[in-house]
């Protein structure tokens, strides 16, 4: 009994997290070097990169020139899901997608915001969207909390280092090609193939290429943003959104700018961007399987802001991580897919329900610090 108790006691006591999270490290490191020991390389797009590569070393600029062949602190039973999902080394380690330094820099660019060094954090962040556009599915949830930590020039500010970051990258090719390069990149009317897609197979492939259906995940994207945005997001600042805009023509003062930019706390900078990249994959029009690296390492944190008991929370994440490890996908894997991707999205919503319930708007504020001057 004494053996059972101790071992409750190291799954949700968090003082056990220095020790065993360096423990998880060593152990998926070993588990990495076996992966690749016993296991072969499969070739999907690292041969494309390589000879993307070449091309540009060789002076190639026109990018429609440049092709390859394929195109708070959680308690410590958190931590394990985020070394044990087989579909994720796979990915990592057997497929060499570039995806892993995408979630590199988003979780770079995480950390300093949290550490509210914004600038390398904003850095960060716009080095990621470099290396893949689906980094911007993010950029709501930064752009809300740079606006209420910093005040509206110095959120601005940070817009355009962003800006001119994804400028100096895209240099070489602007004076070739600008149109193929934004065109490229951003590829709005890109034809989506049902063979590969993980999320909606389900729905049928008529319905899956219909613009109807694109439309209706756009509008769902937009409107799961907005209620987040207006419910969850901005509740650091005390203020509606309308009145969180109207900040960039009447500022507020210092001292009260100061006091709701100390509400914008570590837990809260991760819920908000890992909560808008889930809502963009929920309503992604397809996923690929190398996007699981963007939503295996929030789950775990997801599932767990929204309050679930910690069997559900292993029960979700091994119905995702058995879903996404079906290849090819069929009807019921996609079906899995979404309904895990939309239970992190409303039990994030629900289970934030409670936080800065308390937070005075700025008018109490300055009410407040009146008073104690005289």
């Amino acid at each position: 009994m004494d053996l059972f108790n101790r071992a409750i006691d190291i799954a949700v006591n968090p003082k056990h997290t220095r020790w065993l999270s360096p423990l998880l490290l060593v152990a998926d490191a070993c588990l990495c070097v076996l992966i690749i020991w016993k296991i072969p390389y499969t070739e999907i797009d690292w041969k494309a990169y390589m000879q993307q590569i070449a091309q540009y070393r060789s002076g190639e600029r026109d990018y429609t020139l440049m092709k390859g062949d394929t195109g708070p602190l959680a308690p410590p039973y958190i931590f394990p899901l985020l070394i044990l999902s087989k579909r994720l080394h796979s990915i990592f380690l057997l497929r060499l997608f570039n995806d892993c330094f995408a979630v590199l820099a988003l979780f770079v660019a995480i950390y300093f915001y949290q550490r509210r060094i914004f600038t390398v954090g904003s850095v960060a962040y716009s080095f990621g969207v470099g290396i893949k556009m689906s980094l911007l599915l993010a950029a709501p949830a930064v752009g809300i909390i740079l606006l209420q930590v910093l005040p509206f020039r110095r959120a601005v500010n940070a817009a355009f280092l962003m800006a001119q970051l994804q400028f100096t990258l895209a240099f070489p090719f602007l004076p070739v090609n600008a149109r193929a390069y934004i065109g490229r990149s951003f590829q709005l009317d890109r034809q989506f193939f049902f063979k590969w897609t993980v999320n909606w197979r389900f729905v049928g492939e008529e319905t899956f290429l219909s613009r109807e259906f694109a439309v209706a995940l756009l509008v769902g994207n937009l409107a799961l943003l907005t209620i987040f945005g207006l419910t969850r997001w901005t509740r650091p600042s005390g203020l509606s959104a309308p009145a969180l805009a109207k900040t960039a023509f009447q500022p507020l003062p210092p001292f009260v700018q100061q006091r709701m930019a100390l509400n914008i706390n570590p837990s809260f900078v991760l819920t908000s961007i890992l909560s808008s990249m889930i809502i963009g994959m929920l309503c992604a029009r397809s996923l690929h399987y190398q996007f699981y690296s963007y939503i295996a390492w929030s789950t775990p944190f997801l599932l767990w802001k929204a309050g679930l008991h910690p069997i559900l929370i292993y029960l979700v994440w091994a119905a995702q991580e058995w879903a996404w490890n079906v290849y090819p996908s069929t009807k019921m894997s996609s079906m899995v897919v979404v309904a895990c991707l939309a239970v992190q999205v409303v039990g994030v919503w629900w289970g934030t329900r409670q936080d800065f319930a308390d937070v005075k708007v700025p008018g109490d504020v300055e009410k407040e610090d009146a008073g104690h001057i005289e």
